[in-house]
């Protein structure tokens, strides 16, 4: 099996290109830089990308030019499955690159008959690659490096040369959601949302897992922090927040929430603020992708994998051995690397990224 392939010249072969990122929106989201690459190094290619159909709306928005095919379970239930194989077959891949290298995805890529193949490395699915990559883990929690660049790994396995990672082209204050995805009640709320003073900063605090979430005490005082120094904190609900939110509408003023938002109306709310702070989840690459600066608490993820190498997007963490442990459920008494991280590192970080202090005028 070959590791490294040229393409010696032959770019203009490339006709079709098929690429597989699914599930998790933040893996999505940081795949995007490379997916753009792809369409820079084949412009005359046509380019697909599959992706789960609950992202796939705000995808499609982001990567203009790449035909974003929606996933879900029932698209296999046309004729017992064989009718997802046909559609892969049909048409006619000379390249793909599956960049999530599940047994599943792996047999998607086989299917296709495409002459060029990229995958990972992996037991029971490197069957399916011509060209191999080797996975971004040492173990099970120890990353090689930042996710970002190690999704650029396929397209340097194929001789290409693409530029450093970086979360979009995006420039600040550029509108990227058309309104006619933005439904009626949430642009009047944002109609009303605008009219506040100081600088809007994000925050959202979603956990799919426990071990991720940051104590409601100190969210609190993050918040009445920022309001006490002039800025306009608001705070982005997401999936299976609503148990925290209530908690946290007891002690803080309604005009701090957002309503509830689909993802391109997530990323319209983002891209009108001037920070993001919160927890390692999918909005907080969606800030990324956007445009803005990141201030992120890491706890059982690692910050080396997936905070990008820049001074715009600060990670948050205690200094302890657990850090990246990778466990849903901490099995250490408190959650230390989370409950003892105070709402003034974050604070600091959001001074660090806006480059000057909360509060001062510009």
């Amino acid at each position: 099996m070959n590791n490294i392939f040229c393409l010696n010249g032959h770019e203009k072969s490339i006709r079709r290109v098929l690429m597989i990122r699914r599930k998790a929106l933040g893996d999505c989201l940081v795949t995007l830089p490379a997916v753009r690459e792809l369409g820079l190094a084949f412009p005359q290619a046509e380019l697909d990308l599959i992706i789960d159909r609950p992202f796939a709306s705000l995808i499609s928005l982001l990567v203009p030019g790449v035909q974003v095919i929606p996933w879900s379970a029932g698209s296999m239930a046309s004729e017992s499955g064989l009718g997802w194989y046909r559609r892969l077959w049909s048409k006619k891949y000379d390249l793909v690159i599956d960049w999530l290298g599940n047994p599943r995805t792996a047999l998607w890529t086989a299917a296709t008959g495409a002459s060029l193949r990229v995958g990972y490395d992996l037991p029971r699915r490197r069957w399916a690659y011509n060209i191999a990559v080797p996975r971004n883990r040492h173990s099970r929690t120890n990353l090689r490096g930042f996710a970002g660049e190690a999704f650029l790994d396929p397209l340097r396995a194929l001789g290409l040369n693409p530029s450093p990672w970086n979360p979009g082209p995006v420039e600040r204050g550029r509108t990227i959601i058309p309104e006619e995805y933005l439904g009626s009640s949430y642009l009047l709320w944002r109609e009303s949302w605008q009219r506040g003073t100081g600088r809007n900063i994000a925050l959202m605090m979603s956990a799919t897992w426990p071990t991720k979430a940051w104590p409601n005490r100190h969210i609190v005082e993050l918040v009445q922090e920022l309001m006490g120094q002039g800025e306009s904190p608001i705070f982005i609900p997401g999936p299976g927040d609503q148990e925290m939110e209530k908690v946290l509408r007891r002690e803080l003023p309604d005009d701090v929430f957002a309503p509830n938002t689909n993802l391109p109306e997530l990323g319209d709310l983002l891209s009108r603020c001037s920070a993001f702070a919160g927890t390692d989840c999918g909005g907080r690459h969606l800030a990324a992708a956007v445009g803005l600066p990141t201030v992120t608490v890491f706890g059982p993820t690692n910050p080396e994998g997936w905070n990008p190498s820049n001074p715009r997007h600060v990670s948050i963490r205690q200094d302890l051995d657990c850090l990246g442990c990778d466990f849903k459920y901490c099995p250490l008494p408190g959650h230390p690397c989370l409950d003892q991280l105070p709402a003034s590192e974050v604070m600091a970080g959001l001074s660090r990224v806006l480059k000057k202090p909360p509060g001062v005028a510009p």
